[in-house]
């Protein structure tokens, strides 16, 4: 029985076989919309035939590049960063499992351990800087200290390892409220990628949601009981199994029923007058997380008003805003799954 051997050199692993061994990428990610291309590299033992499969995060396979028998030394194959269709990828982390006549190297079960250090530093004026090892997907979240949650800045975004710098705007969601004027906090997380995984940005014309479900893929992932969840003392995160179109914030409505409305129209409320508060979530969204159970909690001017531990979406609310002194007001919904996804939606009110 051949073996692959994996060789950690630097933070990079080395897959090597009996027959092909993997050259560590200089870069991990390309633009093929710009008309870049990808050299994969890898060293032969002897002369082999060789093959690339690509395949989506989600395990779907999207290209094969063939090569003919290939001398004994160090090669390369190179991706355009197209589908087998001949169509741009959109942005996202791929995969690769390559083929030297039998041995194979199949990287997609690699990756997926959280990242501990991540070397911080986020300023006031909308700067997020970090460090990654290897090339990873990072969360970055954005809310009201001990309150609510205001903004995704990254939703595990695959990211290139080295020093990141990552911008905002310093606005919620909604674009109401200035967050430097709060006491904010912002969380950041991160996992690994699998090795050799090829990330491709600056498609502008289509995401990856729309490209998996034009293409009719399915979610391939690894069933619960089979999750590592620790590799020797590091620990694996969830998210790594996640299928990526389910790894998003659902988008959500904020009506308030029934309400006056001023010239500007901004619902304006009576003080000690219960009134009606739907929540609403995106249909796309919704068909795309199915129907599951979500946490709903309601704030207003970022203090926690009220709380549905296991609420269907739509939900509504008996929103009594007695106690409030008259003028403009915030209100703020959480609607957090227990797969960890958070929709965050803001309105304004008026008190009179």
């Amino acid at each position: 029985m051949k073996k692959i051997v994996t060789i950690i050199l630097l933070g990079v692993s080395l897959f090597a076989g009996e027959i092909v061994e993997m050259i560590p990428y200089k870069n991990s990610e390309f633009a093929p919309s710009l008309k870049e291309s990808f050299p994969i590299e890898f060293e032969l033992k002897k002369d082999a035939k060789v093959e690339i499969d690509i395949y989506t995060p989600d395990n779907n396979l999207i290209r094969t590049i063939t090569s003919k028998s290939l001398k004994r030394g160090k090669q390369k194959i190179v991706w355009d960063g197209k589908d087998n269709n001949g169509t741009v990828v959109p942005n996202e982390a791929y995969n690769i499992v390559l083929k030297a006549d039998k041995e194979i190297l199949d990287f997609r079960k690699t990756g997926g351990t959280v990242v501990k250090d991540l070397k911080r530093n986020i300023d006031r004026q909308g700067r997020i800087s970090y460090k990654l090892s290897k090339p990873s997907r990072v969360l970055i979240r954005v809310g009201v200290e001990n309150s609510a949650m205001l903004k995704v800045v990254s939703n595990w975004t695959p990211k290139n390892r080295g020093k990141v710098l990552q911008r905002w705007s310093m606005r919620d969601i909604d674009n109401i409220v200035d967050i430097s004027t709060l006491k904010y906090g912002v969380s950041i997380s991160a996992f690994e990628l699998p090795d050799y995984a090829i990330i491709t940005t600056n498609n502008k014309k289509e995401n990856y949601t729309t490209y998996f479900q034009r293409n009719n893929f399915s979610c391939s992932n690894t069933p619960i009981k089979k999750q590592l969840l620790v590799i020797g003392d590091r620990r694996v995160s969830k998210h790594f199994y996640a299928c990526r179109i389910k790894e998003r914030d659902p988008r959500l409505s904020l009506n308030i029923s029934n309400a006056k409305v001023n010239k500007n129209n901004l619902p304006i409320l009576s003080n000690g007058k219960r009134t009606l508060v739907k929540v609403n979530m995106n249909p796309e969204d919704e068909e795309i997380l199915e129907k599951v159970k979500y946490e709903v909690s309601f704030f207003v001017d970022f203090e926690f008003s009220s709380e549905e531990e296991l609420g269907y979406m739509p939900i509504s609310w008996n929103f009594n805003p007695n106690g409030l002194k008259k003028g403009e007001h915030i209100l703020t919904v959480n609607v957090s799954s227990f797969e960890g996804q958070v929709g965050v939606k803001s309105l304004r009110f008026l008190v009179e």
